[in-house]
C-alpha cells in the first residue's frame, strides 16, 4: 500500500514536489492545472531532473474541467488534444498513470450515445497512452445520479480503461456511500483511489474522519478495499492546512494495520 499527496496548484510546483518528498510520501499525485501547474507553465525537464534526484514517484492527475462532452465538437476535440498532451506530459515525467475524470453527458444525449461518446474518446486516449507506456484511468464523478450505470457501461464499452475511485465522491448525496459497489463493479480495473472526507453533501476535501455527520465510515471503506484484494496507491485530496493531510496519513495507515491484523 503506497500513499501519495496532491500539489496544490496555487504553489510552485518544485516547492510542492520538495514539500512532499520530505514528508515521506511515496509518490506526487500531480495535478495539471491553473494558474502554477498548467502544462504551458511548466518547466518539465527541470521537474523531472527534481523527482529524479529525490527518488518520488509521480502520477499525473489530467484538469478535471476538460470539457470531453461538451455539444460542440470543436471544444471536445480541443479537450482531446489537452488530454493528449496530457499522456505526453506524464511520459515527459517520468509518470505510468494519468487520470482523467468521468463529466457525465448533457441531459439530451441519450445514454447510448454518450457511452458511444466516452467510447471513442477513450479509445482515442488508450492508443495515445500505450504508445508512450501510460496507464489511462477514469475518475468517478462528485455527481453520483446514473454514475455507477454509466461507468460499467463505458467500462464494457473500453475494455483497457482502467478506474479510479473517488471516496469522498462516493459520499455525495447518497443512502450511502457508493466506494462498495464501485469496487464490486470494477474492482478489476481498479488502479487507483483518493481520499477525502466530507458531510455528504459538499465535496469540501476535509480530513478523514472530521465531518461529525454524514462522514465517510472509513473502518468500513479500508475493510473493503482490502476484502476486494486492492493495496495499491491512495492519494490523500485533503485541503487546507496541512497538518490535516499529515495527520489523515497516519489515521488512515494505523485503519489499514489494524484491519490487517
Amino acid at each position: 500500500m503506497h500513499i501519495g499527496a496532491a500539489n496544490n496548484p496555487r504553489y510552485d510546483p518544485f516547492d510542492e514536489i520538495r514539500w512532499i518528498a520530505a514528508q515521506g510520501f511515496d509518490y506526487i499525485d500531480f495535478v495539471l492545472a491553473a494558474p502554477l501547474a498548467s502544462p504551458e507553465r511548466l518547466d518539465v525537464p527541470g521537474l523531472r531532473a527534481l523527482l529524479d534526484e529525490l527518488g518520488l514517484k509521480i502520477i499525473l492527475r489530467a484538469s478535471p474541467d476538460l470539457p470531453v462532452s461538451h455539444p460542440s465538437q470543436r471544444i471536445r476535440q480541443a479537450a482531446l488534444d489537452e488530454l493528449r498532451a496530457g499522456i505526453d506530459l506524464a511520459s515527459s515525467l517520468g509518470a505510468r498513470l494519468m487520470v482523467t475524470r468521468f463529466m457525465h453527458w448533457p441531459d439530451w444525449l441519450s445514454d447510448d450515445a454518450g457511452v458511444e461518446l466516452y467510447g471513442q474518446l477513450y479509445d482515442i486516449l488508450y492508443r495515445h497512452g500505450s504508445e508512450r507506456q501510460v496507464v489511462v484511468a477514469m475518475e468517478n464523478h462528485s455527481t453520483n445520479a446514473h454514475q455507477l450505470k454509466r461507468l460499467r457501461n463505458i467500462m464494457a464499452r473500453v475494455p483497457d480503461l482502467y478506474v479510479a475511485v473517488n471516496v469522498g465522491h462516493a459520499n455525495l448525496n447518497v443512502p450511502k456511500n457508493q466506494t462498495r459497489e464501485f469496487l464490486f463493479d470494477m474492482g478489476e480495473r481498479l488502479i487507483h483511489a483518493y481520499l477525502s472526507d466530507n458531510d455528504g453533501v459538499t465535496n469540501g476535501h476535509l480530513p478523514l474522519g472530521s465531518p461529525q455527520q454524514s462522514g465517510v465510515d472509513w473502518r468500513r471503506e479500508v475493510g473493503n478495499f482490502r476484502s476486494f484484494g486492492y493495496d495499491r496507491t491512495f492519494t490523500l485530496d485533503i485541503r487546507g492546512d496541512r497538518r490535516w493531510l499529515l495527520a489523515s496519513r497516519d489515521y488512515f495507515r494505523s485503519l489499514w494495520a489494524d484491519h490487517g491484523r
